[in-house]
């Protein structure tokens, strides 16, 4: 059990890392094509997860 509680932190971890990066390349790329939008829209989708792996921090 414990083993498993390391692994989800460490994902939490990476997860607010990509948050970060996520920040940064919706900012750049929303306002642009519509590919742009759909990356942005997927981007937005891992700060929710990121919100999500908080607790496990």
């Amino acid at each position: 059990m414990g083993e498993a509680v390391t692994q989800v932190r460490e994902v939490a971890d990476h997860l607010q890392t990509l948050v970060v990066q996520a920040n940064m390349l919706s900012l750049k790329y929303e306002s642009e094509s519509n590919r742009g939008l759909k990356l942005a829209w997927l981007l937005r989708k891992v700060k929710a997860l990121s919100i999500r792996a908080r607790p496990y921090m």
